[in-house]
């Protein structure tokens, strides 16, 4: 992957979160903020709405074979060892699929810049837990639809079993793609 522009919307305690990052080979432009019901902001960073943040990747932050996500080719090795079904998936999009689908249990579990990541050892991370998961695939073999469900258990003992859902689609493949950075004007070294 050289550049990425991602879109996450989570529900948190104090209102609806959103964040948006764009990776451009190592440049990495970021903003996130909730928002609570009434409509005020509760965290921003930048701390100035609709500013970018700016940093620098570090090898391997945006890349990497443990990513959970429908294209990358370490999951779908992990996913296909531990029991992968496969059926009918209907049409989505206009497009007949197969549904690929699967639970895997890792002993890691955690969050990075480019996403959701498994540890197949584990490591120092806090957490580990299952992954139950499908993916949509057209009749050209090209992904269109991922969804995961992550159970989350501390690995230390102590709290409980969080949870969290992932649901991507996969669009206009073969088309280009330009992914640009956010105006210089728009930028700030504010976290």
């Amino acid at each position: 992957m050289y550049a990425a522009d991602t879109t996450t919307i989570s529900q948190e305690v104090g209102g609806t979160g959103r964040s948006r990052e764009i990776s451009i080979g190592r440049r990495f432009y970021s903003q996130d903020y909730v928002r609570a019901k009434d409509g005020r902001y509760t965290w921003k960073s930048p701390s100035v709405l609709g500013k970018w943040s700016y940093g620098q990747n570090f090898p391997g932050v945006v890349r990497g074979e443990d990513l959970i996500n429908g294209i990358n080719p370490g999951f779908l090795r992990l996913g296909a060892f531990n029991t992968a079904y496969s059926a009918d998936g209907g049409t989505f999009e206009g497009v007949r699929t197969t549904v690929f689908n699967g639970v895997v249990t890792v002993p890691e579990l955690g969050e990075r810049q480019a996403g959701m990541f498994f540890g197949t050892e584990q490591e120092d991370g806090s957490w580990r837990g299952s992954i139950t998961w499908k993916l949509w695939v057209g009749p050209d073999n090209l992904p269109r639809r991922f969804h995961a469900v992550l159970r989350f258990a501390p690995t230390h003992g102590g709290g409980g079993v969080e949870t969290m859902t992932m649901n991507t689609i996969y669009r206009g493949w073969g088309s280009p793609v330009k992914i640009t950075a956010p105006p210089k004007h728009l930028i700030t070294d504010d976290w």
